[in-house]
């Protein structure tokens, strides 16, 4: 049997101790992922993220009033994974029909717009201005 040494290839700056070169920009990440299938080829959608994904489809499809989700988890916990991950999932209708079978409401709407935002960012109109912009972009 392989070891994990043998088994994985490490990425170059996986022994960097640069710590801001690991935080994940999510606005970057929301948006690199293109129609997130090479995203889901690679997650596996645990319980918990099951349970996020549904209260948060449950809440996109307008028959929930919980708009606030408190994400709790240590530094490395996978937050950012599963933020990415339902912002892909709110976008992609064919992504809910697929990664999300059995749960409710996922054909209830076709596609919710996305705005992505860090502690790095700073918009030029602020957050929600950004926001407005993104609604009035598809208008």
């Amino acid at each position: 049997m392989k070891t994990v040494r043998d088994a994985c290839d490490l990425q170059p700056n996986a022994l960097s101790i640069k710590l801001s070169d690991q935080i994940e920009q999510l606005d970057e990440l929301i948006k690199s992922e293109g129609n997130g299938e090479a995203f889901f080829e690679k997650t596996y959608i645990t319980q918990g993220m099951r349970d996020l994904i549904d209260e948060g489809l449950t809440r996109l499809a307008g028959t929930s009033s919980q708009a606030i989700f408190h994400l709790k988890q240590a530094m490395g916990g996978g937050k950012t994974h599963l933020l990415v991950g339902f912002g892909l999932l709110a976008r992609h209708q064919e992504l809910r029909e697929k990664y999300c079978a059995g749960m409710s409401y996922t054909s209830a709407f076709e596609s919710a717009d996305i705005a992505a935002f860090n502690g790095r960012n700073s918009p030029m109109h602020f957050f929600w201005g950004e926001i407005a912009i993104l609604n009035t972009d598809e208008s």
